[in-house]
Order: C-alpha cells, then structure tokens, then sequence
C-alpha cells in the first residue's frame, strides 16, 4: 500500500483539524469541516464517485440513483454540524447513514474480501476501502448521536 494513496485523506482531515484548533472550536464543529469537504471531493466529479461507489454501497444497490443525492446529503450534514443546534432530522438522518455506511464497508471489506478503493474522498483517489473508511462512518455515526442525546 502506498503512502500517496491517503494524501486525500490527510489533506481533508488535516486541513479540517488546523481550521478547526485555528477557530478553537469543538470536534462537532472538526467534523462538521471535515465531512463538507469529503463532499466537496465528490461533488468535483459525482461520476466518478459514483463509479466507485455503486461497488459497495448499501443504498445504492437497491436505489441507483442514491450516487446523485448522498454528496449533497452528505454537504447538508457536515452544514448542520456546524450549527450550534442542528435540526435534530438532519442528525438523525447522518445517523442511519452513518450506521449504512459503516456496514457497507464492513460487508465490502471483512465480509466479501472487497480489494475496492475508498469513493469518500472522491471517485478518482486510490485510498483503499478500509478501516479508515469504516472510522469515518463511525465517527458520523458517534457525532450524530452525541448531538441527538444532548
């Protein structure tokens, strides 16, 4: 595996931390950051991701569509968690996906034995479908219901 395989990785994550301890704010707010510009990566070109995707997501085995929506979904959410009282739906719904996306990778991965590059930084990267791609639906699926209990 090769280390520039998770330059989009670093870049996005790193990128977000420095805007984030710039700003002094929290890790809502870090993940807020982080998840507009993972969707800004698969808004740069949604067929890309969409290519990549389609290979191992849950959703869109069964809706086709769903490439077309989950950027702009997914922009909608990291928006919200930078609010200070996001619309308890919005979270909800970055929960469920959160949840669906953690068991696409683990199905895709663990499961099925999947050799897939990750489509969340985009459909073009070569960052390996992994444990890192599980942990970032992980971390959604935490934040989200952290902001849901408060």
């Amino acid at each position: 595996m090769q280390l520039k395989s998770f330059t989009p990785l670093v870049a996005v994550f790193g990128t977000s931390f420095l805007i984030t301890i710039t700003l002094i704010k929290s890790f809502q707010v870090f993940m807020g950051i982080s998840i507009c510009l993972l969707a800004m990566l698969k808004l740069m070109d949604i067929e890309a991701f969409g290519l990549s995707y389609k290979k191992y997501d849950l959703i869109t085995s069964r809706f086709k569509n769903w490439i077309y929506i989950y950027p702009f979904c997914e922009l909608l959410i990291g928006l919200c968690f930078l609010l200070s009282a996001p619309p308890s739906s919005i979270i909800l719904i970055a929960l469920i996906l959160g949840i669906f996306g953690m068991a696409s990778v683990f199905k895709a991965v663990y499961l099925d034995k999947l050799k897939l590059n990750c489509a969340c930084v985009g459909g073009n990267a070569k960052t390996p479908l992994g444990i890192i791609s599980f942990i970032e639906n992980l971390l959604m699926t935490i934040m989200s219901a952290l902001i849901l209990i408060k």
